[in-house]
């Protein structure tokens, strides 16, 4: 049985991606210059592959971004 991906882990798939987008990466540029499979890239992209946060760090990197982790509460977490 999979376990289905956290809003976390979808919200990351996004900003890689989008990131790649916004700075005109393809995700076959990106994959050479990653040494990775354009196929691997895109599957960890989309979903079909684990994306780790590692590689996450790297693809950003790539289009001069960086991952900044924060946390928020909910009214009711602060109760």
């Amino acid at each position: 049985m999979s376990q289905q991906p956290s809003i976390a882990e979808k919200e990351l798939r996004t900003q890689v991606a989008a990131a790649l987008l916004l700075r005109g990466i393809s995700q076959a540029e990106a994959a050479r210059r990653l040494g990775l499979s354009n196929k691997h890239l895109n599957q960890m992209i989309t979903g079909r592959a684990p994306l780790p946060l590692h590689w996450a760090e790297r693809i950003l990197a790539l289009a001069g971004m960086r991952i900044v982790i924060g946390l928020q509460h909910t009214i009711e977490e602060q109760r």
